[in-house]
């Protein structure tokens, strides 16, 4: 979160039951920062969510016959896992 040295001052409306419940919920001086962190989590999922709008489709199974079905899986599975155990073993 930014410092209070670099905020600017909105004006925004809210509906009057979350008004309230703000009010009800949020002591006077911290409902700045929690509108502001609440706002920062929606952007975050609004920008995820853009994310995974845009790379839908990038994996095509054509593209990873390695990975074709449960025993071609298995087997990529544990190729890995054994060049990991013998990359860590010559360190030693």
């Amino acid at each position: 979160m930014s410092t209070t040295s670099d905020t600017v001052q909105m004006s925004i409306a809210l509906p009057a039951s979350l008004a309230k419940d703000l009010r009800q919920h949020v002591p006077s001086r911290k409902r700045d920062r929690f509108v502001a962190q609440a706002v920062a989590r929606e952007l975050q999922r609004l920008r995820l969510q853009e994310a995974l709008e845009a790379s839908a489709g990038a994996w095509q199974d054509a593209d990873h016959p390695e990975l074709a079905d449960g025993p071609a899986i298995d087997r990529w599975l544990a190729e890995g896992r054994a060049s990991f155990d013998t990359s860590r073993s010559s360190e030693a």
